[in-house]
């Protein structure tokens, strides 16, 4: 095979991966910008919105515990197409929920897709690029979800078109399962990328025992800072995507401009961590990694004392989404470089189902707090502690050693 035809087919897979990553970014922020209308639309209390909000988060959970090992036998084209398809349809079902209990089970089983989908689209994105460039190169593809986001606030502002919130699952919907067909479409010259080729059982390298894969060789101590690292960023990450439309309007500002912050959030996030990735991918990361801790920490602690200023929320705000998102997929990117290429979907599985333990807890954390009766201040505050022990995970893991292939 060329040099020319490889290329090709890496970057047929990496455009296959951002729409991927575009479709989960756009679920992820999906709930948050439908909250305020579905919300009421079905009489939910805070404590149910809560458990709403937390099952596609539970249910990718259950996806990624399995998804990238069934991957890593089965093949991450085929496993991903499935998980989209899955992901599509359920998101679909969102559309047409008639009350709480259908509306849960549909979050539930899209968060499923996802689950299935997010360590597969990982792991092809980092096998598609030299070593040397797999940090900036998947940081830049991972910057889809942010984007994803965007797009969901921009679908929210349809309402004066007649869109209602269900709008935004039929969107959300349409585009995993766009990714899905074009995966099976273009699966013949697919076939020439790495990981993306379908083979049989007994022509995979040694799969190893997940504790294995995990824990084994070493590597038990980076696979618990990993760990760490994904499950306090997404408990922080996932709690403002579901909840800062939410707080906006807590701190004295209209709806209107709560959308409007939600979608600074994500598209500073995804233009943010694009320059953040290179320089995470230089020899500097782990002052980098200081740095874009401590920057979230500020721009969290400065946001309630935006007063009458929409202006400064909306500033903190895009501060928080450049740091906050640019942090995840920066742990997106490094992932992958821990464990080694036969058994890479079970050990980004692993991690991204333990983040998303965290993605579960986080909603849960948040809407505990204001049903207590604390105000949107306390929920920004409360969560600072949370970044500082992401952030030492993160700083740790820098000093780990990686595989090679």
């Amino acid at each position: 095979m060329t040099t020319n035809s490889i290329t090709a087919s890496s970057r047929l897979t990496l455009a296959l991966c951002s729409l991927a990553a575009l479709s989960e970014g756009f679920d992820n922020q999906s709930m948050g910008v439908a909250a305020p209308k579905l919300v009421p639309q079905f009489a939910l209390s805070t404590g149910q919105a809560s458990v709403i909000f937390s099952a596609a988060t539970l249910g990718l959970f259950l996806g990624a515990a399995v998804g990238g090992r069934i991957a890593d036998r089965a093949g991450r084209r085929n496993m991903l197409a499935v998980s989209l398809f899955l992901f599509g349809v359920c998101s679909l079902l969102t559309s047409a929920a008639v009350g709480p209990n259908s509306l849960f089970l549909a979050r539930l089983l899209t968060g499923f897709g996802l689950g299935g989908a997010l360590p597969n689209f990982i792991a092809l994105a980092s096998e598609a690029t030299r070593a040397s460039e797999r940090v900036s190169s998947v940081t830049v593809i991972m910057a889809g979800m942010p984007f994803g986001g965007f797009l969901a606030g921009l679908v929210a502002l349809g309402e004066p078109l007649g869109w209602g919130w269900r709008a935004i699952f039929v969107v959300g919907g349409a585009l995993p399962i766009a990714a899905a067909l074009l995966i099976w479409l273009t699966r013949s010259r697919a076939a020439g990328s790495p990981g993306m080729s379908t083979r049989p059982l007994g022509d995979l390298p040694e799969i190893q025992g997940v504790s294995r894969v995990l824990f084994g060789d070493g590597r038990a101590r980076t696979t618990w800072m990993l760990w760490s690292g994904f499950f306090f960023t997404q408990l922080v990450l996932l709690l403002m995507l579901n909840w800062l439309p939410s707080l906006i309007v807590g701190l004295g500002f209209t709806g209107a401009q709560a959308s409007a912050a939600s979608m600074s959030f994500n598209l500073g996030g995804a233009i943010g961590s694009t320059a953040l990735g290179r320089l995470h991918a230089g020899r500097r990361r782990r002052l980098w990694v200081v740095i874009t801790y401590a920057a979230v920490v500020a721009a969290l602690v400065a946001l309630p004392y935006a007063g009458t200023l929409y202006w400064l929320a909306a500033v903190m705000g895009t501060i928080a989404g450049i740091f906050i998102i640019g942090a995840q997929l920066i742990l997106f990117a490094l992932a992958p470089l821990y464990y080694g290429r036969a058994n890479r979907g079970t050990g980004v599985g692993a991690a991204v189902a333990v983040g998303r333990l965290g993605s579960v807890v986080g909603p849960l954390y948040a809407g505990a707090l204001l049903s207590g009766g604390g105000g949107s201040a306390r929920v920004l505050l409360g969560i600072v502690p949370f970044v500082v022990v992401a952030g030492s995970a993160a700083f740790a893991l820098c000093s780990r050693p990686q595989c090679a292939d």
